[in-house]
C-alpha cells in the first residue's frame, strides 16, 4: 500500500511539472537513481511510476539515450488546463455563480485553460473516460465548487479519476477528511456566533433569526442556523446577553413567500424582535421586501444582517450589513493551491490539506444604531 501511495505521489508530481511546462518538451530527465534520490523515494518506487507515466504518454524511455519528456503524440506546445465543477443546483442564490468568474480570469491571467463543467454533466462518464480526457487536455488540477460531501457522491471517485490535485473552495469543515481532497474553509459556526455578538454589541436585545430550512421531505439541513442547532443559537443569544426566546427563532426555505411568512410570525409576536439575523444576504432581500411592504423603516424600526457576503448586497437600500465570506478571494485562493500542490497535498499519502479563510464583518447602514 506504501509503495502504491508513493508510487502515485511522485507520478502526479512529475505528471504536474510536464503539463505545466516545468519540465519543457524534449527535456532529458535525471538518471534513475539521481531522480530518485531528488524526489525522496526507493528506485523501485520512480521505477513503478516513470512506468505508469510512459504508458500514458506523458515520457519516452530510449534505450541507450535516456528519457525524455513528451513524447511524439502529445503537443509540446499543449496548454495546461484547469478543470472547473459545479453543481447544477439553485438560482442567483448560489454561491458557485460569484466564485466562478474570479477562477475563469486568474485562470487566464496565468496563460492556462479553463474547462468549466457540472458535476451532473461529469457523472455521465465513466472514471476512464475522464481519465483520459485529463490526459489528452493537459489536466493539470480541479476546482470543486461543489461542498458538503458525505463520501457516497459519484462525482467523488470521478474526480478522482483524472489523477490530479482537487481543490474545493468554499468548502465545509469535514470535507478534505471525507474526499482526500483539499479544501478553503471558513469557520461558519463561529459566523454565527459573531453575527449574534455583534448585534447584541450594538444595544440588540431582541433578536429574531430565521435559519435556513429542507426544501423537500427528501433533503435535510443539519444544523441550520450556519452549523448551530436551536439550541445551540438559543445558547448563544443568552451567553451575549439577548434574551433567548425560541418564539422569535424560524426557519424558512429560501422562497419569498415562505420567508415573508417568517418574518410575519416574527413581528406579530408580542415581545417584537428590533433585528432579523438572516441565513444568508440571499435571505435578506426577502426580509426587505416584507419590511417595506408592512411600512418598516431599517434600521429605525428593525435593523437588517445577512451573512456570506453577496456581492450586490451593498446595492440594497439601506445597504446591508454582512459577514463577508470573500467569494473572489476564495476563487483566487483555490488557484494559488494548485500552482503549489506540494504545499497543500502530503507528499507521501497524497491527502488534501484544509486552508481556513479569513472573513470579516461588513457593517453598513442596515444595522446602523439609531
Amino acid at each position: 500500500m506504501e509503495l502504491l501511495l508513493k508510487k502515485n505521489t511522485v507520478y502526479d508530481k512529475l505528471k504536474r511539472d510536464i503539463v505545466s511546462g516545468k519540465l519543457r518538451a524534449g527535456e532529458k530527465l535525471p538518471q534513475g537513481v539521481e531522480l530518485a534520490r531528488d524526489l525522496g523515494v526507493s528506485h523501485n518506487t520512480l521505477r513503478s511510476a516513470m512506468a505508469k507515466l510512459e504508458e500514458d504518454g506523458y515520457i519516452a524511455m530510449i534505450h541507450g539515450k535516456g528519457t525524455f519528456v513528451y513524447p511524439d503524440n502529445i503537443k509540446s506546445n499543449a496548454v495546461a488546463t484547469i478543470m472547473v465543477l459545479h453543481g447544477d443546483e439553485g438560482g442567483f442564490e448560489s454561491p458557485w455563480r460569484y466564485i466562478v468568474p474570479e477562477i475563469s480570469r486568474c485562470i487566464s491571467e496565468r496563460q492556462l485553460k479553463a474547462f468549466i463543467s457540472t458535476d451532473a454533466t461529469m457523472n455521465i462518464f465513466s472514471e476512464s473516460d475522464i481519465h483520459e480526457f485529463a490526459k489528452a487536455n493537459n489536466v493539470i488540477g480541479i476546482i470543486s465548487l461543489m461542498s458538503n460531501f458525505n463520501g457516497n457522491e459519484p462525482i467523488i471517485p470521478r474526480m478522482k479519476a483524472a489523477g490530479v490535485p482537487v481543490v474545493i473552495t468554499h468548502g465545509r469543515l469535514h470535507d478534505s477528511d471525507v474526499t482526500g481532497f483539499a479544501s478553503i474553509c471558513v469557520d461558519e459556526e463561529k459566523i454565527w456566533e459573531e453575527s449574534i455578538a455583534y448585534l447584541t454589541g450594538i444595544g440588540h436585545k431582541k433578536i429574531g433569526i430565521i435559519g435556513s430550512a429542507p426544501a423537500s421531505s427528501y433533503t435535510s439541513i443539519v444544523c441550520p442556523f450556519r452549523f448551530n442547532t436551536f439550541e445551540q443559537t438559543l445558547d448563544l443569544l443568552e451567553k451575549y446577553h439577548a434574551e433567548p426566546i425560541p418564539e422569535l427563532i424560524k426557519t424558512a426555505t429560501f422562497d419569498k413567500d415562505k420567508i415573508s411568512q417568517a418574518v410575519e410570525e416574527l413581528l406579530q409576536y408580542q415581545q417584537k424582535p428590533t433585528a432579523i439575523l438572516c441565513f444568508s444576504d440571499f435571505f435578506a432581500i426577502y426580509v426587505y421586501e416584507t419590511l417595506k411592504r408592512m411600512k418598516l423603516r431599517i434600521p429605525e424600526d428593525v435593523a437588517v444582517m445577512g451573512i456570506c457576503g453577496y456581492p450586490d448586497a451593498r446595492l440594497l437600500s439601506p445597504p446591508l450589513s454582512t459577514i463577508d465570506y470573500g467569494y473572489a478571494e476564495l476563487g483566487r485562493m483555490a488557484v494559488e493551491m494548485l500552482e503549489a500542490p506540494g504545499k497543500w497535498f502530503d507528499p507521501l499519502t497524497g491527502q488534501g490539506r484544509q486552508r481556513m479563510k479569513p472573513y470579516k464583518i461588513v457593517k453598513r447602514k442596515s444595522t446602523e444604531p439609531n
